[in-house]
């Protein structure tokens, strides 16, 4: 391949860094010669005068940019500085929000082209394209084209096994993602519509990745997962405890080795209540070195849960938050207020469940909805709390039983609404009718 083409991989450090870190993995592996440049967008001052000096090293500078819809003014100011400033670029969308909206991120952003989906085999052959000469429009990406923007979605998905979870020859190192895509398909989740079914990377791949971070000096081992307990199982929601446990104990023999620790269903992953499987927790209890766990509630109403197809019950729940207690595990449980469709007897039932899971000795992560592009939900009304459920969890705060962001979500819900009614990103309903969709 060519060395007159460079590419820089700008994210923010919060919310995009492990994506970013994946896709430069893939493309050292891949394309031996090439270097990939890593910017920090929240920490790196000098963003522009680093990407001008490549620039002027290069043909042609590929500029990724990985970023989800909360980032739109900020991506925006920046690709504007960016076209002004820096010569012999092109600019590369990924992440959650492009692949939601590629119309927008097209019209209204200043990209030239979007990444849908999956970012590995497509962002390496996108550079291999334009070091030949080519535009970059490969299998897996959204562009312009006359008055319409065309989408060559991908259809074979990524076998994880064939790719780094992050850059570790950089010694850069992270969560290991073991888990991809989703067949609960929420209606306020963008995993399952991104990614589709689940996949798993193979217990040979994560033990031999996690054996390269614990000999490099890491100490603490998580991992990525829609749904952490369940790993290997064919839906991805029920549990597979062969299969986990299998993982486990592998991982347990060289944390113990390193003198390293596991932590397993707690940030940056969580755990479907109806993957919860007793005897499964037990044995994983004298493994891992968490002892918090993350369930994924949502709702204490089953109508509700069942309008946003979670595919669990309430009673699920409580039983999950028994089942981990009882064995030794202090438990968090994620609730959303404010989904779309919710009456104030959903939500009495929903505190109702708050102060029952709070009385079995959970902690409540307390969220407000927010209608994420690319969802089903992409057009509902900004999530709001009533006065009188503030007061309520207002008062599990005051007692240290929850927690969150719940708050500044509320917030949030109404700024993407905001860039909704602009135009400044376009709903599901209203790309269909500028886009071309093109399988490949």
């Amino acid at each position: 391949m060519s060395q007159e083409v460079g590419v820089a991989l700008l994210y923010f450090s919060k919310s995009g860094k492990y994506g970013a870190y994946a896709v430069a993995a893939a493309l050292e592996k891949r394309l031996r010669n090439v270097r990939v440049e890593l910017m920090d967008i929240d920490r790196d001052l000098s963003i522009i005068e680093r990407l001008r000096a490549l620039s002027r090293k290069f043909r042609k500078l590929i500029i990724g940019i990985s970023f989800n819809s909360l980032k739109l003014d900020r991506v925006r100011t920046l690709t504007k500085l960016i076209k002004d400033y820096v010569e012999n670029c092109i600019l590369v969308a990924g992440g959650p929000h492009p692949t939601a909206d590629p119309l927008g991120t097209l019209t209204k952003l200043g990209f030239d082209i979007a990444v849908v989906g999956e970012g590995e085999e497509t962002f390496v052959e996108l550079v291999e394209d334009i070091a030949g000469g080519g535009e970059g429009h490969v299998c897996g990406t959204a562009f312009v084209e006359g008055s319409q923007v065309i989408v060559l979605k991908r259809v074979k998905r990524v076998n994880l096994d064939e790719y780094p979870p992050t850059p570790t020859w950089r010694g850069i190192f992270g969560p290991i993602e073991i888990m991809r895509g989703c067949s609960s398909c929420c209606l306020f989740c963008q995993v399952c519509y991104a990614f589709g079914p689940p996949r798993y990377r193979s217990i040979e791949s994560i033990v031999e990745y996690a054996e390269v971070m614990w000999r490099h000096g890491l100490r603490d081992l998580r991992f990525i997962a829609p749904n952490s307990f369940g790993y290997g199982s064919p839906d991805g929601m029920k549990p597979e405890p062969s299969a986990l446990l299998t993982l486990v104990e592998r991982l347990r023999k060289l944390a113990d080795r390193y003198g390293g620790r596991i932590f397993l269903g707690t940030f940056p992953s969580e755990v479907r209540p109806d993957s919860v499987d007793r005897e499964m927790v037990k044995e994983l209890r004298k493994m891992l070195d968490n002892k918090r766990i993350i369930v994924g509630a949502q709702s204490g109403s089953d109508r509700v849960l069942k309008m946003v197809n979670r595919h669990h019950t309430v009673q699920d729940v409580f039983e999950a938050v028994e089942a981990l207690r009882s064995c030794g595990f202090e438990v968090d449980v994620d609730v959303i207020f404010g989904l779309p469709g919710e009456q104030e007897e959903d939500l009495k039932l929903t505190i109702e469940m708050c102060k029952k899971l709070v009385s079995m000795g959970a902690r409540i992560h307390a969220h407000t909805f927010m209608p994420l592009p690319g969802t089903p939900l992409d057009e509902a009304p900004p999530g709001s709390v009533p006065t009188w459920v503030k007061k309520e969890v207002a008062k599990l705060v005051g007692m240290g039983k929850a927690y969150g962001y719940w708050r500044e979500q509320e917030v949030l819900a109404r700024i993407l609404v905001s860039y909704r009614e602009s135009k400044f990103f376009y709903t599901l309903r209203e790309q269909r009718k500028h886009i071309k969709t093109v399988f490949c």
